[in-house]
């Protein structure tokens, strides 16, 4: 993982990541020298405990909300509270001081920095199902939403594909049974705040009315992702 940008000009200073995706939620505080972050497993404590954290790492890092320059936010999918609560307080530092918003997708902060050619990543979408993306040489664009004997297939068909991501214990469990090579990890707020830099640096920033969350309800649900998959192989 490299740090954040050091050079002056665009993409430069205090910037500020939040991920409240799902009940495992991360913060980031960065200016290219210092980094701060937090996670920790919040439940459905956002709407209470994100806040006084952001305010504990402003004073760790001996800064004020003013002296934010831009705020990345984790855009999902994740689940209805917790990317609610991120999103507004994302844009309620933005809005207020007029400065860059970037939204980075919640799958593509998971899989950043994995050293495999082929990476699924998951996040748990609740009543045995299951959010994941292709990443790496078998790319896609959008994430599928399915049972977990689903995922399970499409595992069976990629045997020598990484899997990384949260899943609750027993659904860990019917994964690890049917495929070896399985990473279990939360996401880091780090690679939030990387991802959300470089698209800085380089003036890709979003239109804060504009940018909205990825709920998990909103992806598509496939009903037979390993047809799908095999009909984009032939």
């Amino acid at each position: 993982m490299k740090d954040e940008d050091t050079e002056t000009g665009a993409g430069t200073g205090w910037m500020l990541g939040i991920d409240t995706s799902t009940e495992w939620a991360g913060l980031a505080l960065g200016n290219g020298t210092q980094l701060i972050s937090r996670s920790w497993e919040a439940g459905r404590t956002q709407t209470t405990l994100v806040l006084p954290m952001i305010d504990a790492m402003f004073a760790e890092a001996g800064i004020s909300p003013s002296d934010l320059a831009a705020v990345a936010i984790a855009t999902g999918p994740g689940t209805f509270t917790g990317l609610r609560v991120g999103m507004s307080i994302a844009k309620g530092f933005v809005l207020a001081r007029e400065m860059p918003l970037v939204g980075i997708p919640t799958l593509e902060i998971a899989a950043a920095g994995i050293d495999a050619v082929d990476v699924i990543v998951v996040l748990p979408a609740g009543r045995g199902r299951a959010v994941w993306q292709w990443f790496g040489n078998q790319g896609e664009p959008e994430p599928h939403n399915s049972t977990i004997p689903e995922l399970v297939d499409v595992l069976n068909d990629a045997p020598d594909t990484l899997l990384v991501g949260e899943l609750p214990d027993a659904h860990r469990e019917a994964i690890e049974v049917a495929h070896a090579q399985v990473r279990w990890q939360h996401r880091d707020p780090a690679s939030l705040l990387w991802l959300a830099r470089d698209r800085w640096r380089r003036g890709d920033v979003d239109d804060p009315v504009m940018l909205e969350p990825t709920y998990l309800h909103g992806v598509t649900v496939s009903a037979g992702p390993v047809q799908d998959r095999l009909r984009r192989k032939t």
